[in-house]
């Protein structure tokens, strides 16, 4: 039995093109195109006309379903696409005869499934093209490489039933005994092609099956890629709704201070307009009274002059600070547009980063093509991590040492320090430290602090606290 045929039958796909077979593939190999596990880049963009056979081990064809499939631009079969082609063959009316074996098939006007009729395509059984002898020269051609059983065996000649004499005897057993040497010979031929073919098909279904575990495996790591980029996408939409909605309050209120800024000008023109119009009639007004009383108009002009001066440069001090007042407000309020639009570039750069390579793939290749994460810790030795847990090392190796050991972060950390520096960590009467050298503990889980990091002296005073006396 050859291995993914039954006894009886081969299976194949032959794609045709104006009446030519222009590829070949075994069920198998079609198989695998249909699970996009290969492609065909040369049907890219293409509906094909193609032709699923049942072929007996004579290479005659007993069974043809003519079925239509679609490609898309990069060559990968419809995923749609669901014809089912065995089912079709079995149960197909039985069409003309070729070499003399009568062939089922199924095509647009014979299809047993009506709905899977528009899935399929009409064949041309005339004489002068036959598409049914068409196909069959291409499988007796045998470019698949299939094993065919002959269809007879050569008859050894009979031997005479008169023999003259023994020497006619002794000749006939010997062409005899050479027949089924031959016979033998072939026999041993036939079964070490079959062993061969059969080895192959193994080796074939094996690819075959890894190809799908690998695809597989690298689909779920495209669903999670997008999940994560999907999560990432989300975030950073909340990210540029707060920030369009923070800009937004922000170019009111800067908006508010240009209208009130504005508004101090006007009324800075206005009040020196005020003041200078005041100015020129009280001159006059001085004028006509210095005529009438005979007083000093030039001095009295002089002295109104300086306070009026004096009150205009008051004034126009008081206005420029508010209006530099306004100006460092306006400043601060573009830093901070500035620094927001910052960080939504720095945003879309994370997310388009994330995009293009996921740390968690680039991780998973690496185990995938035989790389093992160790760290070696002093007084612990090397510890695997695996791949899984590599993020949340890498975030708190400290954190993540403390969990896999089975202590607390802060005792783990007192543990370090205490490895780094075995010395006691208590305090004199002076005030300075201890220092003295102490036996280092060489694990987390029998470090105590307060106690294993202390000399004799200084223990006996970590206990009672620890004891609560």
């Amino acid at each position: 039995m050859v291995f993914g045929f039954d006894q009886t039958s081969y299976d194949a796909v032959l794609f045709v093109d104006r009446n030519t077979v222009i590829k070949e593939m075994l069920l198998t190999e079609f198989e695998a195109v249909l699970d996009g596990v290969v492609g065909e880049p040369e049907f890219a963009d293409t509906s094909c006309h193609a032709a699923y056979i049942k072929i007996d081990r004579q290479l005659n064809i007993v069974g043809a379903v003519f079925f239509i499939i679609a490609f898309d631009a990069k060559g990968n079969a419809d995923r749609r696409w669901n014809v089912p082609l065995k089912q079709l063959v079995e149960t197909a009316a039985f069409g003309p005869k070729l070499n003399g074996v009568q062939v089922r098939i199924a095509s647009h006007s014979q299809c047993q499934i009506p709905w899977h009729r528009q899935d399929l395509w009409e064949p041309d059984l005339s004489v002068e093209t036959n598409t049914l002898k068409m196909l069959a020269n291409s499988i007796q051609a045998n470019r698949l490489g299939l094993i065919a059983e002959e269809k007879s065996m050569e008859e050894p000649p009979l031997l005479s039933e008169t023999v003259s004499d023994d020497g006619s005897s002794s000749s006939s057993q010997q062409q005899l005994s050479n027949i089924d040497g031959q016979l033998v010979e072939r026999e041993r031929e036939h079964s070490k092609l079959l062993e061969e073919h059969e080895s192959r098909e193994q080796e074939r279904y094996k690819m075959a099956q890894n190809i799908k575990k690998q695809r597989s495996y690298i689909a779920s790591l495209k669903s999670l890629h997008q999940q994560e980029i999907e999560a990432e996408r989300i975030q950073f939409s909340k990210d540029r709704e707060l920030f369009l909605v923070a800009n937004k309050k922000l170019q009111e209120q800067l908006e508010a201070m240009e209208n009130k800024y504005c508004e101090a000008l006007l009324d800075s023109e206005k009040n020196a307009a005020d003041l200078t119009a005041q100015q020129q009639d009280n001159e006059d007004r001085m004028a006509k009274l210095m005529d009438q009383h005979g007083v000093n108009h030039q001095e009295l002009r002089e002295q109104y002059r300086k306070d009026f001066q004096s009150k205009l440069i008051e004034q126009t001090s008081k206005i420029e600070s508010q209006l530099e007042m306004r100006e460092v407000e306006v400043y601060y309020r573009e830093e901070q547009i500035s620094r927001l639009k910052g960080e939504i570039a720095e945003l879309k750069t994370h997310n388009e980063r994330l995009q293009s390579q996921s740390v968690a793939s680039e991780i998973t290749s690496l185990v995938d093509n035989g790389v093992h994460f160790v760290v070696s810790k002093p007084g612990i030795g090397p510890m695997s991590i695996a791949s899984k847990d590599l993020l949340s090392f890498i975030d708190q190796p400290n954190a993540y040492m403390a969990e896999r050991l089975g202590v607390k972060l802060e005792a783990y950390e007192a543990w370090l320090e205490h490895i780094k520096a075995p010395m006691c960590a208590g305090d004199l009467r002076s005030g300075s430290d201890c220092s003295a050298a102490i036996d280092t503990v060489s694990t987390p889980q029998e470090f105590v602090a307060g106690v294993s990091d202390r000399c004799a002296a200084h223990q006996q005073g970590g206990l009672s606290v620890a004891n609560g006396n």
